[in-house]
């Protein structure tokens, strides 16, 4: 009778096991997302100080920072979410240049300072990509309003207006022998090379499953993935956690049976027998 009893507690303890270990793999899949990640915009401040009111929409996709196409006179909650450029420059250094200089911005970009009227109020600016004319305007010092310049664009991802460069001046110098200019703020974003997402579109390993409109300023919307491998492995997690073990001791031929009625069939098994066991009889 003691060596029954020895055989149904060896059962009991390599049958808990088991099953510990069918548990534990079904609350490690509890707590595995079933692949769904939500990219939220958000908005971002510009570095110089003078535009401190504004923001601009970004969105972070799986380590890649990206700014969305908006609007010159749109609130950035109205912002195209799925409509995306890079960010190639936003800085707050001071260029002091020369009529007839530029400044690579990067990207094939670059602003050029064209002249400088005698009457140092007014700076005539172009902004080029590969060396070709995309933009230029006569930028003012008079006010601080027109100290900046904001290059807009057409037909950007088919959109209108949308905000591609910001540009601000200093001041102006006007000297016998030499005139200058600083500007010391300039943002660009990649325009020529924007995309648009559309939903079923792969980003890496994710899959864009919803496009989420802005609402307002605490919600500019977001981007919803799914990583389908993920989430198949989510799913048989979710299955293989049906467990079910019976034992059956033989005393004779010191063996324990086990029979597995699990309703799912294991991709793999974990055993971990006790070695020996010390029990008291009362």
């Amino acid at each position: 009778m003691n060596k029954m009893k020895k055989y149904i507690a060896v059962s009991l303890a390599a049958l808990a096991v088991l099953i510990a270990v069918a548990s534990g793999t079904a609350s490690a899949a509890d707590n595995v997302s079933n692949g769904t990640t939500i990219c939220n915009v958000v908005g971002a401040d510009f570095e110089l100080d003078s535009w401190s009111n504004e923001q601009y929409p970004v969105i972070n996709l799986f380590g890649e920072e990206y700014v969305l196409l908006f609007s010159k006179d749109d609130d950035i909650r109205d912002s195209h979410v799925n409509k995306l450029a890079s960010l190639v420059l936003d800085s707050n250094e001071t260029n002091t240049l020369k009529p007839g200089e530029n400044v690579d911005l990067g990207n094939g970009y670059a602003l050029e300072v064209r002249e400088i009227d005698i009457d140092g109020e007014n700076v005539w600016l172009e902004l080029t990509r590969g060396g070709q004319h995309v933009a230029n305007k006569t930028v003012s010092i008079d006010t601080d309003e027109n100290q900046t310049w904001t290059v807009t664009l057409d037909n950007v991802q088919g959109e209108n207006n949308v905000v591609v460069m910001k540009v601000h001046v200093k001041q102006l110098f006007v000297g016998a022998e030499i005139s200058i200019v600083q500007i010391d703020g300039i943002w660009l974003i990649d325009y020529a090379n924007a995309r648009t997402l559309n939903i079923g579109d792969k980003f890496g390993e994710f899959t864009l499953e919803q496009i989420l409109s802005g609402v307002d300023e605490s919600n500019l919307g977001g981007l919803v993935f799914k990583n389908a491998s993920v989430a198949d492995n989510a799913s048989v997690a979710d299955n293989a956690s049906v467990a079910d073990f019976s034992a059956s001791p033989s005393p004779e031929k010191g063996l324990v049976k086990f029979t597995d009625k699990s309703t799912v069939s294991p991709i793999s098994w974990y055993r971990n027998f006790w070695r020996s066991i010390t029990m008291k009889n009362k």
